[in-house]
């Protein structure tokens, strides 16, 4: 509690101003309750964390590209990035943010900061894919996952209710980001990692500014190395991180996404980017997909489609291969399509491409 107490901070909770006190015993009460559902559980045993004497809190990394680890985070600078964001989409005291994603996770927990740090009224529902559903009332901010503002696209009046909506989690496909084309509402793309404490780039989607580049949020630049692997250096976190994106930089605020240098496959000798080439056929597939590697005697790996669901029929197959091979380069076109009917995912429910 003593954080808390120190920056005088108290947190408005769907139009509820608590003080710590009230705070601290609400949450307790709320853990306790096995009638509460575990999401909501989650909410109050994090705030429990927030407000004990601790200088930092343990977070759980999704296994996106490694295996999952618990990692320590400080409070201050989860605070740090709070303020990054407030200042980025303009966030104000008194606005209405929704908790829409796990509090078990860092984009849940820094929801519940921000509301904290910033002064914001937070209000929470289940983090399923059809979170939209009960909402009857305007927010400020929401942040998702693609998968729910893939179920939002199919009711897209919902989308009204929420004046700015931030995606993350998980690549966005190009067929997505067209679609989203036809909603008012200011729509973006985050990129980031629970290292660096959420995001610390933002991509505009929709709207006249829309953009294939990252733009760094305050005091956040960018290199790359040698394999155009990204760079980040974090001033309010006194750190650079080095990750395994490649990008495209445009300068030192400003970057495209291009892939992942693990997931780089080497097919013939010439090195491909299974994410340009997702990208360029987005509009092709409606189900689930990617582009993984299998060996092969000849070319060392050759190029695989993996697509979610029922094997089409031999037609519909013959008809995705021809309009594939118009829209990629020679070396870019898979010689195989395998179907799978469930795709594996991390918690955070990223798919895993390698078994």
């Amino acid at each position: 509690m003593q954080l808390l107490l120190m920056n005088n901070k108290i947190l408005t909770i769907e139009g509820i101003t608590y003080s710590p006190k009230e705070l601290f015993e609400i949450s307790r009460k709320m853990i306790l309750d096995s009638a509460q559902p575990q999401w909501k559980r989650d909410i109050f045993d994090f705030i429990l964390d927030w407000m004990d004497d601790n200088d930092y809190v343990e977070v759980n990394t999704s296994g996106s590209t490694g295996n999952p680890k618990t990692i320590q985070l400080l409070k201050k600078d989860m605070i740090a990035s709070a303020h990054l964001t407030g200042e980025y989409f303009n966030l104000i005291p008194g606005n209405r943010i929704l908790l829409a994603l796990p509090a078990q996770y860092i984009a849940g927990k820094m929801m519940i900061v921000r509301a904290i740090a910033l002064g914001l009224d937070l209000y929470f529902t289940s983090p399923a894919s059809d979170f939209w559903e009960e909402i009857d009332s305007n927010f400020d901010f929401v942040a998702v996952v693609p998968l729910q503002m893939k179920t939002l696209l199919k009711h897209p009046a919902k989308a009204n209710y929420f004046k700015t909506i931030l995606i993350g989690g998980a690549t966005l496909d190009l067929s997505l980001e067209d679609r989203l084309q036809q909603l008012s509402t200011a729509i973006f793309h985050s990129y980031g990692m629970t290292e660096t404490i959420t995001h610390v780039a933002i991509k505009t989607i929709n709207g006249e500014n829309r953009s294939t580049y990252y733009r760094a949020l305050t005091g956040i630049s960018f290199s790359v190395n040698s394999n155009n692997c990204l760079k980040i250096h974090a001033s309010h976190l006194n750190k650079d991180f080095f990750t395994n994106d490649i990008v495209e930089l445009h300068d030192s605020r400003h970057f495209k996404w291009l892939g992942r240098a693990d997931n780089v496959i080497n097919s013939g000798g010439i090195k491909i980017s299974p994410e340009v080439i997702e990208e360029k056929i987005s509009n092709l597939i409606r189900e689930r997909f990617f582009i993984t590697a299998l060996p092969d005697n000849t070319l060392g790996q050759k190029l695989v489609l993996v697509i979610e669901g029922v094997p089409f029929d031999q037609q519909n197959i013959k008809t995705l291969k021809n309009n594939i091979f118009t829209l990629v380069k020679k070396y870019e076109n898979p010689k195989e399509i395998i179907f799978i009917e469930k795709f594996t995912e991390t918690s955070t429910g990223k798919i895993v491409r390698k078994n």
